[in-house]
Order: C-alpha cells, then structure tokens, then sequence
C-alpha cells in the first residue's frame, strides 16, 4: 500500500469512527506519514508508517500513556488495554480493524471515566 492510500483510508476510517476528531496527517519525504486524531484534550489516536521499512504503528493514548496500540516493532504484536506493556503476537490487522478496535476501547476503557 502506498503512502496516499495508507493515508486516504486511514484518516476516511478515523472520520467514520471519531467524526468530531480534528485529525492532521503529516508527511515527511514521501514516505513516512504521521497522523494524529485528538478525541480530547488529553486523548489521542497516533498512527505511524514508513513505506521504505515497512514499519507501522497504532496507538490510543491517554494522558501520555498508551492505553492500547498495535506496532510491527520486530513482529506485529498488540499492546492489550488490560495491560499495554505487554506484547502478544498477532498477524497485520487491517487499518479497520485496528481503528475499531481503538473505537472500542476508547468507548469501554476511556470514556467511562
């Protein structure tokens, strides 16, 4: 997947899912994308990927600290809600599946406070 189609799906699923986030995307040399979705003052989606190495990384933070994310730092692993620091393995998840699953875990975890 290309740069521009990474980054037209991506922030078209952010603005299903979250559609009062102001959402920037920042892209640096054609290849490595940056995008930022704040669901509050404190809350934030960060989405990485670097076309050259492949690397990709999702995270819902809240307050400084991931509450869940989903990286291919080594081998595509989760950071689960119930415990980010730990790295279960996992195949690719799909840019719909990885924004959904922050959706839920935003609405089950986050929003509840």
């Amino acid at each position: 997947m290309d740069i521009r189609e990474f980054k037209s799906e991506l922030i078209s699923r952010i603005k299903e899912l979250f559609p009062e986030a102001p959402v920037t995307a920042a892209e640096k040399r054609g290849t490595i994308i940056e995008v930022r979705a704040d669901l509050s003052e404190k809350i934030f989606l960060e989405i990485y990927y670097n076309v050259l190495t492949g690397k990709k990384s999702y995270a819902l933070i809240n307050q400084n600290e991931r509450v869940y994310g989903c990286d291919n730092y080594r081998f595509w692993h989760i950071h689960p809600e119930h415990d980010p620091s730990q790295h279960i393995p996992c195949t690719e998840p799909s840019i719909k599946d990885v924004c959904s699953k922050m959706k839920q875990v935003y609405a089950t975890v986050i929003a509840p406070e």
